[in-house]
């Protein structure tokens, strides 16, 4: 428990449209800071993210915040102000014009965390940049890249905090795995596993092409997610020839038996800031294979394989010699569930998200 006379209450501030990656993250942050004795209470804007933080047993309010304009302004600050906040913790570039709007009424310090940052062009949000009061990057990377792209965020507390995944929950299951290939009819073939929005960002439309450079029989391509490009995917999978299934969202124990009925995971995206979903695949022991230049390079480690980002040819290549060999595939994933285990727990996670929320506070009151 917190010793007398530091007790937080911390809002935590998430207008993402999917329960996924830093909500999940922000769920486990708010159990780490109650389980401290701090106050905690999530503001969404839309509702799966309110039934995922009711789901976790964490406090939320939903409001109509999904932009910033003078309206949605209000509603953050007077939510702000009826819990009492000593800090709202944001993770984009909204969410970040939004605290700010609410600390000229209300002094309240602002953590900007689970971002990658880029410049903002318009002066509102350059203003509302000089009032973060601690950065939290999520790879060493991401730090590196976010200072030198905006000088601002060095000018204040910052500091590296990775993700963490439950490796109790996330673990090596084949019973699981079999029986999920039996409910989805994929038989002993190998099958590829992918989880992410289905938006621009995560560059889905470069996998296929990858896959489509494979030999055949070209193994099916699960995709758990949902956004703009639903449609689009399948359409461009039937064109290719590919065999490409878009699955609902999915309960954790289902999350877990679709990773370990993967023979690899598959991650396209070159501008992931962390990658939850290829720490949650490590943890259940499977090969991974991504592209360069985001924060999977740097979780992964030696323990997967990267490919240059754009380079489809090279995706191809690299994932048709992993399916090729099963030595290596169980190799990696022995590797890749070890690195989870030592670098992003979840207690690590949580306790270091708590001391430099407590730190921060702390030093405001000196």
């Amino acid at each position: 428990m917190t010793p007398p006379g530091r007790r937080l209450r911390v809002v935590l501030m998430i207008t993402a449209r999917d329960w996924r990656g830093s909500a999940v993250v922000f769920a486990v942050v708010a159990q780490g800071l109650r389980a401290r004795g701090h106050d905690v209470m999530a503001l969404v804007a839309r509702t799966p993210l309110r039934e995922g933080f009711q789901s976790e047993g964490v406090p939320v309010r939903q409001l109509q915040i999904g932009a910033s304009g003078l309206r949605e302004a209000r509603e953050a600050h007077r939510a702000v102000a009826e819990f009492a906040a000593d800090v709202v913790v944001a993770d984009a570039r909204r969410d970040i014009r939004l605290a700010a709007a609410t600390s000229l009424v209300r002094p309240v310090h602002i953590v900007y965390c689970i971002s990658t940052p880029r410049p903002p062009r318009d002066p509102l949000t350059r203003l509302a940049y000089r009032r973060v009061g601690l950065t939290i990057f999520l790879t060493r990377r991401l730090e590196a890249d976010g200072l030198f792209r905006m000088p601002v965020l060095g000018r204040r507390p910052h500091r590296v905090i990775y993700n963490g995944v439950d490796g109790a929950v996330f673990r090596p299951d084949p019973e699981a795995g079999r029986a999920f290939r039996l409910r989805h009819d994929l038989g002993d073939r190998h099958v590829l596993f992918g989880v992410g929005a289905l938006e621009p960002e995560k560059r889905w439309e470069m996998l296929l092409e990858s896959l489509a450079l494979l030999p055949g029989p070209k193994p099916p391509l699960l995709l758990r997610g949902s956004g703009r490009f639903a449609a689009a995917l399948p359409a461009q999978a039937e064109r290719m020839g590919l065999d490409l299934r878009i699955l609902p969202r999915l309960p954790t124990p289902d999350l877990v038996a679709a990773y370990n009925a993967a023979t690899c995971v598959v991650h396209s995206s070159p501008t992931e800031p962390f990658g939850l979903v290829v720490a949650e695949a490590m943890a259940c022991g499977r090969p991974v294979v991504a592209v360069g230049g985001g924060g999977p390079e740097e979780v992964l480690g030696d323990a997967g394989v990267i490919t240059p980002p754009e380079d489809t040819a090279a995706f191809a290549r690299q994932l048709q010699a992993l399916l090729g060999d099963p030595a290596r595939r169980a190799a990696l994933g022995e590797a890749a569930r070890r690195r989870v285990l030592e670098r992003y727990s979840l207690e690590r996670m949580q306790r270091e998200y708590v001391e430099a929320l407590e730190a921060l506070c702390d030093a405001a009151r000196r």
